[in-house]
């Protein structure tokens, strides 16, 4: 079976190197079906370039699922600029003068009916020190134990075509095939709907294949010809411009995102070792460009070359297996750079497509009911990241027209009135979530919940005390404190722990 994906950025290598591994699986279980894997590259498909975050899950992804390549997270960590990640900073969203800090990992017991130990740091004390990333973040530490390697409770930052050439060198070291070209016909059986071949327009090759991934990013070439369909959260979530940009920094950087929220948006800042990748999330419908890039420069101070000026449209196509072709990473869809959806997404799609539905006999897939089955499960969890982005949104400000609306006229989700209103009343809990794989629930949402104050302190002392708990969240809070202070005597600071990386020496 031969298998091309179109798009050679992260999640284009991304996904070569999942089909990989979950080739040489079922080859493992005597599997004799051979996969053909080849990544087509058009140098026309531009390249942002200027930091990503990513979630927890791609800590994972890469210690479990693709270890077998000979992937270690501390040589990813080496060849890709790479730096840690504890969670995301956000300065100025409830109200000028006003951060909070959101931990990339969740509590203890964020899975029970109440959530104690959030609660409990929240009330009588700091609420991120409720886990041991949000001490770390606090107190400028990394979660690098000399002589132990790292606690898996990080996720990375890292400069995103960097890392497509991390994966491109280890699928090609195991036999992806790699073509450069631009499709510039697509060739579908008018019987069965399906994408036979493509034209490639260099050398007027035809590149045939029997199932296609498309990871063009934005320029969607296989999707927006296959009658996809688009939704569009426009309505849901308020920006649709980005000026990306690079800044040097002096390594006295912190294993956090920052997320400071600017007049007309927010702009992002990631450490990579050499520098920060920087961005203005910004709404056009109330700043222009020229203006927005005032801003940007008055506020933090500096010097900027923009690299573009970059416009969307937050949404996701319909269909994302659509016949034989599955579109993932920028070419699904997209939100806003906020929380890391993106890659999140793409590893999820992956993830669930290639060990659930995938099979290297196309006879033995399933083009039926699969496709249903499998978009109907991603739709839901786009929708709910929307939702998720969104109550970033509710804050007190109102000291711009951007933020007034935000305030006053953004449309709220469903799902983020219901959580609005539970706020009210007490504090939420895992149970107001649903719970699938790669789900935003309450370990994510609850940051931002407390972070806003969109649930009192008066409310949550409430609710610990509706379920008796108020004595042992005293006791479980200096409990915590003590336990984080001991972890951290064996940790290195940020600070070192940069150094040493950029030296190789760890």
């Amino acid at each position: 079976m031969k298998v091309v994906i179109v798009g050679g950025g992260t999640a284009g290598w991304l996904a070569a190197a999942t089909f990989l591994v979950s080739d040489v699986r079922r080859k493992s279980n005597g599997d004799s079906e051979k996969l053909d894997i080849t990544v087509l590259e058009s140098e026309d498909i531009p390249i942002i370039g200027a930091g990503e975050g990513s979630t927890g899950i791609f800590s994972s992804y890469l210690s479990k699922k693709l270890a077998s390549l000979g992937i270690s997270e501390m040589d990813f960590l080496y060849e890709t600029d790479a730096t840690l990640k504890l969670g995301i900073k956000f300065k100025d969203w409830k109200n000028l003068n006003h951060t909070y800090l959101s931990p990339i990992q969740p509590t203890n017991t964020t899975n029970m009916n109440i959530d104690m130990e959030l609660l409990a740091c929240h009330v009588y004390g700091k609420y991120w020190n409720s886990v041991p990333a949000g001490f770390l973040m606090d107190n400028g530490y990394s979660c690098y134990r000399t002589g132990k390697g790292l606690l898996p409770i990080n996720a990375y930052h890292f400069d995103a075509h960097a890392v497509g050439k991390y994966f491109k060198k280890i699928c090609l070291k195991h036999g992806v095939k790699n073509i450069k070209g631009t499709i510039n016909q697509l060739n579908v059986n008018n019987e069965t709907g399906f994408l036979n071949s493509v034209n490639i327009k260099e050398s007027d090759e035809k590149i045939q294949a029997d199932f296609w991934i498309d990871s063009s990013g934005f320029a969607r070439i296989l999707t927006n010809n296959m009658e996809s369909g688009w939704t569009s959260y426009k309505e849901s979530l308020p920006t649709n411009a980005a000026i990306p940009y690079l800044y040097p920094h002096d390594d006295n950087v912190l294993p956090e995102t920052l997320a400071w929220a600017q007049p007309n948006g927010w702009m992002w800042q990631i450490p990579t070792q050499e520098r920060y990748g920087c961005g203005y999330v910004y709404s056009d419908n109330f700043t222009t460009y020229d203006k927005a890039l005032e801003e940007l420069i008055k506020n933090t101070g500096r010097k900027i070359e923009p690299i573009r000026n970059l416009k969307f449209e937050a949404g996701r196509v319909n269909k994302f297996w659509n016949k034989n072709i599955l579109s993932i990473g920028l070419a699904s869809g997209f939100l806003e750079p906020l929380q890391a959806t993106s890659i999140h997404s793409t590893i999820i799609q992956l993830d669930i497509f290639a060990y659930h539905h995938f099979n290297s006999d196309i006879n033995k897939i399933d083009f039926n009911l699969s496709p249903k089955v499998y978009n109907d499960s991603i739709i839901k969890m786009w929708d709910d990241f929307r939702d998720l982005l969104q109550i970033h949104y509710m804050t007190e400000r109102e000291d711009s027209e951007f933020w007034k609306y935000c305030k006053y006229e953004l449309p709220k989700t469903e799902k983020v009135k219901y959580i609005l209103e539970v706020c009210k009343k007490r504090a939420p809990s895992a149970w107001d979530f649903d719970v699938y794989h790669g789900a935003a629930t309450w370990g994510v949402w609850c940051w931002t919940i407390l972070g806003l104050d969109l649930v009192s302190k008066e409310t949550c002392k409430d609710s610990l005390l509706h379920h008796s708990l108020i004595e042992l969240s005293q006791k479980t809070v200096k409990d915590i404190e003590t336990q984080s202070k001991i972890q951290s005597l064996s940790l290195l600071t940020n600070k070192d722990f940069l150094y040493k990386l950029k030296k190789k020496s760890l």
